[in-house]
Order: C-alpha cells, then structure tokens, then sequence
C-alpha cells in the first residue's frame, strides 16, 4: 500500500477550506464548456442569496459567500463540520469572460453561473491575402 502524504499541506491550507481528493473544499465546483461559454456549479448550501457576491475580472470569477447558523440561545452544538466565516473562491478560466453578459442563479443551495466568453477571446479566422508583392519590415 503506498501512502501519500504532504508536510507542507498545513501551511497551505491551515484551516482545511482547499480540499483533496479524498476530502472536497468548502465550495465544491464543477465547470463545464458549452458552445462559446462555461457554465459553472458551485455547491454553497445554508446560504442566503442575498450574501453571495460574483466579480468577474477579465478571466477570474470570484465567488464569496457567507453561510447563516441558527442563533438560538438555547442550541447546543454537538458536531460543527461546516466553516464558519467568509467563503472565497476565485476559478481563473482559460479566456476573457464577458461580464456584463454573465447569469447568475442560486437553486437549492447550488450556484449556477452562465459565463459567456468574450467575443474578443474567441477565435476567428484569418483571411490570407493571395499574391501580395508587399514587402514586410520588422
């Protein structure tokens, strides 16, 4: 059996939010490509819409979120599993995103995120000029 293990792995992710492979980060996503955009799922359960936050900059989307607890007195807690505090995930994708064309829903705790690439970014074809005696300078 082989063992793998990272000494460094508690100085990069001290409070366990980044995820393995075995254990999965506090906001799980899955990232598609359809046509000229990504689509993108991002588990945030126990999250009130109103405290998500989508940037998107050039082609980084950063999603931060605040997850609630109930506030009863009267509670005592005997697991308490998931993070508290500010959730932050930044996805960096291969193209410019066009930002202002970006939908965003929150459906039973999942984040579903439309995220179309820039015209700018997407690839056209070239027209090759046939029997051009132009010279060409550096």
């Amino acid at each position: 059996m082989i063992l793998r293990t990272d000494p460094f792995r508690d100085l990069r992710d001290p409070f366990g939010l980044l995820g393995t492979t075995t254990r999965p980060s506090a906001m799980p996503v899955d990232i598609y490509r359809k046509d000229e955009a990504y689509l993108v799922q991002m588990d945030i359960p126990g999250v009130v819409v109103d405290s998500i936050d989508v940037t998107v900059r050039r082609n980084v989307v950063t999603v931060t979120a605040r997850p609630t607890r109930p506030e009863e007195a009267s509670l005592e807690i005997l697991l308490n599993e998931r993070p508290l505090g500010t959730l932050t995930r930044s996805i960096a994708l291969g193209e410019e995103i066009d930002a202002g064309a970006v939908q965003a829903d929150y459906v039973d705790g999942v984040l579903l995120l439309h995220l179309p690439v820039a015209e700018t970014s997407r690839p056209r074809r070239v027209t090759i000029r046939h029997g051009a005696n132009e010279e060409i300078s550096a």
